[in-house]
């Protein structure tokens, strides 16, 4: 069995989003019950010559120095060189959009990159090097819930659904869909509360689910949202597409044929808001039922055995 010594090279701002997975990251991996990782981080060295200690350099997000990943190749040229999830691309629909973008899919050769999702990771090979798409690969987040359980057993119904309103600054139909699943809801008397990214706190987020039956992601895309991972965690059916809720405790409630992916990146459709209305309504008649419960899903999936596995498997085939 392969053991990595891993030295993670560049980091995400702040402790929620990007900040927190990767704090996951490390901690999943320092944590696998095999014991096949060592990772630190460069930030934690004493002196450069440690770096001899590792196999493989990790640069985890953008907006590290050129300087740093150049100097690393260039005294290390037997080294391999990981690069993602949270690299590339700041604007998916304009592709490598400012100059450091423009920069790294120029400069940069790795042995692996990786995005979260695989439709992401399919968009972002459309802009890198031809010799290199064969080594862009997918690995899903990781994550810790900081939630009382209990709340799960106090909970008090009060609405059919949660509408989670969130729109990227590229969905153009964003508004008219919304509009849409309002008027949808009301014309069929399907009760609802409504939360706008950016714009609650989390603890009026969790209340609101726990006095829901279920919840509707407007997001176009999500790589995938801890929100919607939340959700899950309190056990509450989340509705979506595979855009935007990729990861799903059951893909019987995706919302199919809603969105396309275009040369520049995804697309909603015109008439999107009535497929999703129905999918509600077929959850509410109980013709729908998870075949999983999506809490039972989402700890497993979400956890870091699982995610040690995928990540071995990946170190595996890429950089052993």
């Amino acid at each position: 069995m392969s053991k990595f010594n891993i030295l993670m090279c560049s980091r995400p701002g702040g402790d929620r989003g990007p900040g927190l997975t990767f704090s996951h990251h490390v901690d999943a991996l320092n944590q696998d019950k095999q014991g096949r990782f060592n990772v630190n981080e460069l930030w934690k060295l004493k002196d450069s010559s440690e770096l001899e200690d590792y196999d493989i350099f990790w640069f985890y997000a953008k907006g590290f120095h050129p300087e740093l990943y150049m100097n690393l190749k260039k005294a290390y040229p037997n080294k391999k060189f990981v690069f993602g999830p949270n690299v590339l691309l700041d604007y998916p629909d304009y592709g490598p959009h400012d100059p450091w973008d423009k920069w790294f899919v120029n400069n940069v050769e790795f042995d692996l990159y990786i995005d979260q999702v695989q439709y992401y990771n399919d968009h972002v090979k459309k802009f890198l090097p031809k010799d290199q798409v064969h080594k862009a690969d997918f690995l899903d987040k990781c994550v810790t819930f900081d939630i009382d359980p209990d709340l799960i057993n106090n909970k008090n119904i009060e609405y059919d659904c949660l509408v989670y309103s969130k729109r990227r600054r590229y969905d153009d139909n964003y508004f008219d869909f919304h509009d849409g699943i309002i008027d949808g809801l009301e014309d069929n008397n399907i009760s609802y509360i409504e939360l706008t990214y950016g714009s609650y706190k989390r603890e009026e987020y969790f209340d609101a689910l726990l006095k829901s039956k279920c919840c509707i992601n407007l997001s176009l895309d999500e790589c995938p949202g801890i929100a919607t991972y939340e959700a899950m965690f309190l056990d509450v059916p989340v509705i979506g597409s595979p855009h935007n809720t990729p990861s799903i405790f059951d893909q019987n409630f995706w919302v199919h044929n809603t969105d396309r992916m275009t040369e520049q990146y995804l697309k909603r459709k015109d008439g999107s808001a009535t497929p999703y209305i129905e999918k509600v309504q077929e959850f509410l008649r109980g013709d729908l039922k998870p075949a999983i419960s999506p809490r039972e899903y989402i700890l497993r999936h979400a956890g870091y055995e699982r995610y040690a596995e995928d990540a071995y498997k990946l170190m595996v085939e890429y950089c052993e």
